[in-house]
């Protein structure tokens, strides 16, 4: 429940290590490295790094093994999920034992076939044209190469369907040429004209007028019959190529875990030269600047040893702005990803992770108040944290969601909510038993919605007097302790004088007119002028709107638990409104399946976004001090290997 502490790095080493330098940094994914400054490079003397000569041929690579790997996936036999386990591997040895030159090998095989397959594909496009233009020929039996002989000429196209061809051929007959008709489709009506050379001209202007549209024939010789079996054979090879090329590509993807290792191989080099490229130094060496957990120091110096380095590792000034590191148990580590959707908080502030966990949990389970659901959802997610083989992400994502499923089940048996009122609809509709008015043991959210609501604001209200608590406490931590009872100690005097009064205890009067003297007497204590302090005194009273405002937001608790309750109630009567018969239990299931899973689903999306809503502006705004920039430690890449980070017996 801390903010990891940092150190500064500070390192030379010799340009001529600095790749290997930090492939092995990555390894251990503790370090996170800075990008240079020209300016403030200049000022300490050195210079930027010159641009690696290597980037342009890796990038290449880069792009090539992604194709690749886009064609060979849809042929490979080990079909992978959201939850299929990660290869286990080890780049340095992958790249040392020849399988990262084997890999390469196919990436080329997989580029060439590639590039086959696009020229089949525009070449077959072609040839389609061309088999569709004999098609619409095939009554021509001239050779499509003919369009002239030394007294005549031919034209040969199409007219728009649906034009009047013997208008036309009227028109031609005047000047002694002649119109037929060799075919017609959808979209046009296919002619050919033989007309006398003299009159070309004029039949030309004939045949524009009516939109007429000259035949293109490409390298056509032949009669339209010859040139569509001729194209039709062509598509036959084509489509055998094809084949044979497809079956290699399933050849090349029997070994395709070869060529993800290969992937990730070549992009941690990449990322090696981005890290590198972002450094300054000097003519021979390069200076690396960034940041290391304390606790991974001892890690971090063995390897800058093992190359010579100088080096020094040194507490953040005042001037940095060191990175977060959150470290909480693996309870509370499930939560620190609903934090980071908001912000991480400033270095040396306060990681809310475990005290949100724990209201998270109860307001999740509040807001979505029913054993049933809650019993379904911590049933699919704790079971998929714990059989299928998940990245650390998705588990944590996975497992919050599956403590939430408890809260909503302890909550659900408290208000008496499985899977809405169904228990009792069976009872009543299905199985002939006069049911119990209610099955809670606390309240019945839908029989006392007052009581809900109060119960909503209660919950609140110990939200918001633990959000204050936090920021005391960060108060106290930082030396002024005396500013942590004051702006504190005074509202919560005032609440419980409140409280008390409300509740009709005889001395709350006394404990609310404390509270409010403690308000006016403190809240303007850094005032100079006593009036002003008086003044900001008062003024400070009317921040309790704020704090009833803030209050307020929590009935949101209520509508979403009786929103969830009332679409509960109306699937349970649907779905037991046929009665006791064989019909009736059959539409029941069905209609149960369909639309508790519906309620669900929808409810769930609901209940995570106010829950989360009331910690980021409710609970976050009493104390939290965003602004912290997640640590981001150099690492090699892991799409499709995941490669164990280095230890001390590795190196």
């Amino acid at each position: 429940m801390a903010i990891s502490k940092m150190k500064r790095l500070s390192a030379f080493c010799l340009r001529e290590d600095t790749d290997r330098l930090i492939k092995k940094l990555m390894r251990l994914r503790c370090v996170s490295l800075e990008r240079a400054e020209e300016n403030r490079a200049e000022e300490r003397g050195l210079t930027l790094s010159p641009p690696d000569e290597r980037r342009a041929a890796l990038e290449s690579d880069v792009a090539a093994t992604t194709q690749a790997l886009e064609l060979l996936h849809p042929y490979s036999k080990a079909k992978k999920s959201l939850f299929s386990p990660p290869i286990r591997a080890d780049l340095g040895e992958f790249e040392r034992s020849g399988r990262a030159d084997k890999a390469k090998e196919t990436v080329r095989a997989a580029g060439e076939i590639r590039r086959r397959l696009a020229e089949i594909g525009a070449e077959r496009a072609r040839t389609e044209g061309d088999l569709a233009l004999c098609r619409a020929w095939k009554a021509y039996d001239m050779p499509l190469s003919f369009t002239a002989t030394r007294l005549a000429e031919v034209f040969t196209g199409s007219f728009p369907a649906g034009t009047q061809l013997p208008l036309i051929s009227g028109e031609l007959s005047a000047h002694s040429a002649m119109l037929e008709e060799i075919g017609a489709d959808s979209t046009a009506l296919y002619v050919a004209v033989l007309c006398h050379q003299d009159a070309d001209d004029e039949v030309s202007r004939i045949l524009s007028a009516h939109g007429f549209l000259r035949a293109a024939f490409r390298e056509m010789k032949d009669t339209p019959a010859e040139e569509g079996e001729r194209a039709q054979r062509r598509l036959d090879s084509l489509a055998e190529e094809e084949r044979t090329l497809k079956d290699r590509l399933a050849l090349l993807a029997e070994d395709i875990a070869d060529t993800e290792i290969l992937s990730d191989l070549q992009k941690t080099s990449l990322a090696a030269l981005d890290a590198a490229g972002g450094l300054a130094g000097t003519e021979r060496t390069d200076l690396l600047s960034g940041w290391v957990p304390e606790k991974n120091a001892e890690r971090a110096e063995a390897v800058l040893k093992l190359y010579g380095c100088a080096y020094e590792l040194t507490d953040p000034t005042e001037e940095d702005e060191p990175p977060v590191l959150l470290e909480n148990k693996s309870f509370f580590s499930n939560f620190e990803w609903v934090m980071g959707m908001y912000s991480y908080p400033l270095y040396g502030s306060y990681d809310p992770s475990a005290v949100m966990g724990i209201f998270y949990i109860l307001i999740f389970g509040l807001m979505f108040a029913d054993a049933g659901y809650g019993f379904v959802l911590s049933l699919v997610c704790l079971l998929a944290v714990k059989l299928l083989p998940l990245g650390e992400t998705m588990k944590r994502f996975l497992a919050m969601f599956g403590w939430c499923g408890l809260s909503c089940m302890v909550w659900g048996v408290l208000l008496g909510s499985y899977f809405g009122d169904f228990p009792l609809q069976l009872m009543n509709n299905m199985l002939g038993i006069r049911a119990p008015e209610s099955l809670a043991l606390m309240l019945d959210p839908l029989q006392n919605p007052m009581g809900f609501l109060l119960l909503s604001l209660g919950v609140g209200a110990v939200h918001l007097i633990a959000g204050m608590a936090v920021r005391g406490y960060m108060m106290i931590r930082r030396g002024h302790t005396l500013d942590a009872i004051f702006d504190i100690g005074s509202p919560w005097l005032l609440f419980a004088g409140i409280g008390l009064f409300a509740a009709g205890v005889s001395f709350g009067k006394w404990v609310l007119i404390a509270g409010v003297a403690a308000m006016v007497l403190t809240q303007g204590r850094n005032e100079k002028n006593v009036l002003m302090k008086l003044v900001k005194g008062l003024g400070s009273l009317y921040g309790l709107i704020n704090y009833a405002s803030d209050l307020l937001s929590y009935s949101r608790i209520m509508a979403l638990g009786l929103a969830s309750a009332v679409v509960g109630q109306v699937v349970n009567i649907l779905a037991t409104i046929g009665g006791p018969s064989v019909m009736g239990f059959i539409v029941m299931i069905l209609v149960f399946l369909f639309g508790h899973l519906l309620n669900l689903a929808i409810n769930l999306l609901g209940t995570f976004v106010h829950t989360s809503r009331l910690q980021y502006i409710e609970f976050f705004g009493k104390f939290f001090e965003d602004g912290g920039e997640p640590f981001s430690p150099l690492t090699v890449s892991s799409e499709y290997a995941e490669e164990p980070p280095e230890t001390a017996a590795d190196r």
